[in-house]
């Protein structure tokens, strides 16, 4: 039972990393290559 549980559990996260790098989705937004608020107002404070 373990051993399903540590399975499911690793392929979910592998899974959910892959996930994150395909769509671009990242907890740094430099790394982002979409544009949202937060990144737009990062770049405006930067050339200031």
């Amino acid at each position: 039972m373990a051993t399903i549980i540590l399975a499911v559990l690793i392929f979910v996260t592998a899974a959910y990393i892959v996930y994150r790098q395909v769509t671009g989705k990242s907890q740094h937004c430099e790394q982002c290559n979409c544009s949202c608020p937060a990144k737009d107002a990062q770049a405006l404070s930067k050339t200031k």
